[in-house]
């Protein structure tokens, strides 16, 4: 059987060859690329507004004043504030009317529980089915 040697290099060709597998392999190794994707803007748009949204869920508020003017609604918002300043109130415009909902609920009991506390206060008070934030912990 013959012994067949695949590299014969003379000694220092093999010290040459040896030093540049090394300096390949530490050149490789600390060198760190930066990937940026190029993404269709519709893309980014649609990922921004799923970050908006992600923290809502379908649940419940207790519609309290309606009214036309901002500033009746406004003042009604601080009112309540003062009396609840751990329930959150919510102004949205539906034309033509300005609405102030409170509270997020993820039942209609819970709502209601609140509903008949605040019902001498805000006799108008109407539990309604809406998209919500995350209750709170407190």
């Amino acid at each position: 059987m013959s012994s067949q040697k695949f590299l014969t290099l003379p000694t220092p060709m093999k010290y040459l060859f040896s030093f540049f597998l090394l300096s390949l392999s530490l050149h490789f190794s600390s060198c760190y690329g930066q990937l940026t994707p190029h993404v269709e803007p519709r893309i980014n748009i649609a990922v921004d507004s799923n970050r908006y949204y992600r923290n809502e869920i379908s649940g419940y508020r207790i519609q309290i004043g309606l009214h036309g003017d901002k500033s009746v609604i406004d003042s009604l918002k601080i009112k309540f504030a003062n009396a609840y300043p751990k329930i959150d109130s919510y102004v949205s415009f539906e034309p033509p009317n300005f609405k102030l909902m409170v509270g997020d609920f993820r039942t209609e009991i819970e709502a209601d529980l609140l509903k008949q506390h605040i019902q001498g206060l805000y006799p108008l008070a109407i539990v309604q089915r809406t998209k919500i934030k995350l209750p709170r912990i407190d």
